[in-house]
C-alpha cells in the first residue's frame, strides 16, 4: 500500500474574509480618550459627613426566572463641597476621580428640593 501524499496543487486554500487592517487619517491619537461620565438619580439618605452626602440609587430589574420588576438600590458616597443638599432630596451625581476609599461621586445638581 502506498502512503498518501497530497500535492501542493490539491490541497485545500485558506480564504480570508478580513481585510487588512488600515492606518486612518482620522481616527484619534493614543492619548486621548473620549469617555462618558456616569450619571445617577438618587435620594439622599445621609449628610453626616462633612462635604459628603450618602445618596440611594434604585432601579427595577426583571427576575431572571418570574420577570416580575424587582427594586434593587445601592448607596454611594458623593462630594457635596457647599453642603446644600438636605435628607430627602432629589439629586442628580456623576462620577469622578476617586477622592476617598468610598467616595467616587461628585453632586451635579439638585432636582427636587425636600
Amino acid at each position: 500500500m502506498q502512503a498518501l501524499s497530497f500535492s501542493a496543487a490539491l490541497s485545500p486554500q485558506r480564504v480570508t474574509t478580513r481585510a487588512p487592517a488600515r492606518a486612518s487619517s482620522t481616527a484619534a491619537p493614543s492619548c486621548v480618550r473620549v469617555t462618558a461620565k456616569q450619571v445617577l438619580e438618587g435620594k439622599v439618605v445621609s449628610t453626616g459627613a462633612q462635604k459628603t452626602a450618602t445618596i440611594l440609587v434604585e432601579r427595577k430589574i426583571p427576575h431572571p426566572k418570574y420577570i416580575k420588576l424587582m427594586k434593587k438600590s445601592n448607596k454611594f458616597a458623593a462630594h457635596d463641597e457647599l453642603e446644600q443638599c438636605k435628607v430627602g432630596d432629589l439629586v442628580r451625581i456623576e462620577a469622578c476621580r476617586p477622592m476617598s476609599k468610598t467616595k467616587k461621586f461628585i453632586l451635579r445638581e439638585i432636582v427636587v428640593r425636600q
